[in-house]
């Protein structure tokens, strides 16, 4: 595995790069979001403000863009992902979790002129009951998974149908482990009406050990927005559910989507790290509350929702079951969840974070050591990667799920 360094000093050259960049649509996925979406960086980290005692009552003070990151695509980088498939240790946090993302279709959609369409329902059907549902993004693509919680290796075509726009179609190819890249399934649809917009949503960890996270967070937001509405023109609505455990002063709170990022800024800046005890948190809890709480906007031509947490669900079959259904739903409304692994994950945890990700045609995103912020971060198990500001990364993806 080789780390590039590649820091982003947005707030210097966002101007400029602006009258370059813009939100032009990019055939990105399987190469990834484009990191060129963000300002280029000097070489180098260090010079940076770390959380220090200056705050009311000797309380940590956050800066903005000190925090560093990485991200990984697994389907982007499919084959790297099959040939984990086949390490044992890996397997063992398949049968753990019940996540098996082995075997996909890639549909794309565009009309007669093949201009891309997104918006669009899609499905994978075997005898009459529907595997999978999807929505395509902004540039028109979205994954049908089969057998995603049973374990299934060599996947037969043989009785299964893809159905876009109301049509059937048995004509498509599967993506498996034995793949060598990306299959992409085209089909020629009507164009659907979509809007400008983005829904971005924050789903954090607030117990105990979330402390610099939620610091970092607070102080990035602000920069966050702002670097989203300098390069791309859709509008866009934050909100946020915060979460705890069973026992805790409460187990989820949200802030609803709003235009208005003071009203996201002033819930954020209210919340605090406390509780937990025990590692495992109430995941479950929390990726239903983001469905059932917040607003999605249907029509809108992105939906993301960032997971910051360093804790899995609870290991019970009743909350993998529950947290299995929420991911179905995100996927079938097209959000795409974006973990933000912190510094408590372990590689079972990676796994079902990766799962998560790749179910619901997301990216996965790791903080690494390279501010010397927080506790010890584990190296993700990847392949070559860059590290950024955790700040400008979440912008780029934003603007690169946005165009």
């Amino acid at each position: 595995m080789k780390k590039i360094i590649d820091i982003s000093l947005a707030t210097a050259c966002v101007a400029v790069m602006a009258v370059f960049t813009g939100c032009s649509k990019g055939d990105y996925y399987i190469d990834g979001p484009s990191r060129d979406a963000m300002p280029d960086a000097a070489e180098g980290i260090g010079g940076w403000d770390v959380p220090g005692e200056g705050g009311e009552n000797g309380s940590p003070v956050y800066q903005s863009g000190v925090m560093t990151a990485a991200e990984w695509n697994d389907i982007a980088n499919w084959t790297f992902w099959a040939s984990l498939l086949n390490n044992q240790d890996w397997g063992k946090h398949a049968e753990y979790w019940k996540y098996y993302p082995h075997n996909f279709v890639m549909v794309e959609t565009v009309d007669k002129d093949r201009n891309i369409v997104s918006g669009v329902d899609v499905s994978l059907v075997k005898g009459g009951t529907t595997v999978w549902k999807a929505r395509t993004d902004n540039v028109g693509r979205a994954l049908l998974w089969a057998s995603m919680y049973e374990s299934e290796w060599n996947i037969d075509k043989s009785g299964y149908t893809v159905k876009v726009s109301g049509g059937d179609y048995q004509d498509f190819e599967f993506t498996t482990p034995g793949s060598t890249e990306v299959k992409v399934n085209r089909f020629v649809v009507n164009t659907t009406k979509v809007e400008n917009s983005i829904d971005v949503a924050f789903i954090v960890d607030a117990t105990g050990s979330m402390g610099d996270e939620i610091g970092f967070l607070k102080a990035d937001l602000e920069e966050i927005i702002k670097l989203v509405e300098q390069q791309c023109t859709s509008k866009v609505r934050t909100g946020t559910v915060f979460y705890r455990d069973e026992g805790d002063d409460y187990v989820t709170k949200f802030s609803q989507f709003t235009t208005n990022l003071k009203d996201t800024r002033k819930f954020i800046e209210k919340q605090s790290a406390e509780g937990g005890g025990d590692w495992p948190e109430a995941v479950h809890k929390a990726l239903s509350e983001g469905l059932q709480s917040l607003s999605w906007n249907a029509n809108a031509k992105g939906r993301i929702a960032f997971m910051v947490l360093d804790a899995p669900p609870h290991d019970d079959a009743q909350i993998i079951s529950s947290c299995q259904k929420s991911i179905e739903a995100y996927a079938a409304q097209g959000i795409k969840i974006i973990p933000v692994a912190c510094s408590g994950i372990d590689k079972a945890c990676e796994y079902l974070l990766r799962s998560f990700a790749m179910a619901t045609n997301g990216t996965y995103v790791f903080v690494t050591n390279d501010s010397g912020v927080g506790e010890e971060h584990i190296e993700a198990t990847v392949g070559e990667y860059k590290v950024e500001l955790l700040r400008d990364l979440i912008a780029r993806l934003i603007i690169a799920y946005a165009k």
